[in-house]
């Protein structure tokens, strides 16, 4: 099996400290203490938190791509979003960056298109078409799911 790269690593464990504490809230030296690397390391792969804010959300929208069985019905619905949409860490995501996505603007743009977007348009293609109020009925799911943090 391959090692994994030190930047990898890098952004596997600067992902809990952000949706724990927050860009804002979240250190280069606490990054430097998880992934138990330098911190001249961490600059060496990314100039500042915004850039490794990016590589993080890169890595995590590319990992959680939207599927969806092609037998899913209606009342599958909330299973579905339940298991692979808004999970309690895609949750955390999307309240970070809604929260201080200001912070980070190239990598919100990221998890708006890459992850937000493409499952709104698999949901669109698969079940708005044959009921209108599933797009509603999704907000409203992500809205209480946040409100729940």
């Amino acid at each position: 099996m391959a090692q994994r790269s030190k930047k990898d690593h890098i952004v596997e464990c600067a992902l809990p400290l952000f949706l724990a504490s927050g860009f804002k809230g979240t250190s280069i030296d606490q990054v430097v203490k998880k992934s138990a690397v330098s911190k001249p390391t961490v600059y060496n792969h990314f100039p500042d938190k915004a850039a490794l804010m990016l590589a993080v959300t890169e890595q995590w929208a590319a990992t959680h791509k939207p599927k969806i069985p092609a037998t899913i019905d209606l009342p599958g619905l909330d299973q579905l979003i339940d298991a692979q949409w808004l999970t309690p860490e895609a949750v955390r995501l999307y309240a970070l960056v809604i929260g201080e996505g200001r912070r980070f603007p190239e990598a919100s743009k990221v998890f708006w298109e890459q992850y937000d977007e493409r499952w709104r348009q698999l949901f669109v293609i698969s079940f708005v078409k044959a009921d209108p109020r599933v797009e509603m009925y999704i907000d409203q799911q992500l809205m209480n799911r946040l409100r729940q943090l």
